[in-house]
């Protein structure tokens, strides 16, 4: 009995092919250029003294200095600016995920009645811009005494942020299969029982890319700060940022290493959970 070997031969790829792919690598590198160069030029700004930064403006560093790393950080007041924004963004990030996967699940996999029509009534809250809710959440933060304290920044950006995170997490919740529910009650689990041990720990992609949306936001948020802090022990980032350009105008390698502080958190935030962020993404595409 003869062995027989079967060669399988593959078209070669066309030209226009070859063509195609490197023109879509080259608009690629185009736009990463342009994305990535920003950061660069602030990045060695940072590094320039002063004098050398206002000689030539986009001259590399003839020598780099983190001088005004260490100043922007002390005098600068960005060190105390950052930390306020840490104890902003940490609980309301837990905040916003613990109260979001909660509802998430009830509107996606239990069922009670009206559960659709509170649903969208969550979903109106969307379609209000912060702009026309901004006097009326100062005069409550002015009743509750809270004005110019954390929780003023804290409680009002949750309620801000709820009808997206709990769009988003019914979706992933509506996407699991309703069969793992009815083997969670056979094995005994109540709801809740089933929320924590079955459903919630396959949701993690989406937890992780709502956490780098909310923790983003929360870095960013200037508006709530502006409204609700006027004391500077108070102020976050944004705020302090504001304050700090203002009184160093003219040192334009200072402002560069603010900016550069500013920065490294949410760039540190999305290196440590890319791959799950991505994978929470693009999971709603990979189904159905």
């Amino acid at each position: 009995m003869k062995d027989t070997i079967g060669i399988q031969l593959t078209a070669p790829q066309s030209t226009s092919t070859y063509v195609k792919q490197a023109s879509v690598y080259l608009i690629l590198l185009a736009f990463t250029f342009i994305s990535i160069m920003p950061i660069v030029w602030i990045l060695l700004a940072a590094l320039k003294p002063v004098s050398e930064l206002n000689a030539n403006l986009f001259a590399f560093p003839k020598y780099l200095t983190f001088n005004n790393f260490s100043e922007a950080w002390t005098v600068g007041k960005m060190g105390k600016y950052l930390m306020n924004s840490v104890f902003v963004a940490i609980p309301r990030v837990f905040f916003i995920i613990l109260l979001a996967s909660l509802a998430g699940f009830g509107f996606g996999k239990l069922k009670f009645p009206g559960r659709d029509v509170l649903f969208f009534i969550f979903l109106f809250g969307m379609m209000v811009p912060i702009q026309a809710m901004v006097i009326p959440l100062y005069y409550t933060m002015q009743s509750l005494n809270l004005i110019n304290t954390y929780w003023a920044l804290i409680l009002p950006s949750l309620g801000l942020a709820m009808p997206f995170a709990i769009f988003m997490m019914r979706t992933f919740f509506k996407d699991l299969p309703d069969e793992l529910m009815d083997v969670s009650k056979i094995d005994g689990c109540n709801d809740f029982k089933a929320f924590v041990h079955i459903m919630l720990p396959l949701t993690i992609p989406a937890i992780t890319s709502l956490l780098v949306f909310e923790f983003m936001w929360s870095w960013n948020d200037f508006l709530l700060p502006l409204l609700f802090v006027y004391d500077d022990a108070y102020r976050t980032l944004p705020l302090g940022m504001m304050y700090f350009f203002g009184e160093y105008t003219s040192n334009q390698s200072l402002i560069a290493a603010g900016v550069s502080i500013a920065i490294v958190p949410i760039i540190m935030i999305y290196i440590i959970f890319q791959r799950k962020f991505i994978e929470g993404i693009t999971s709603g595409s990979m189904k159905g």
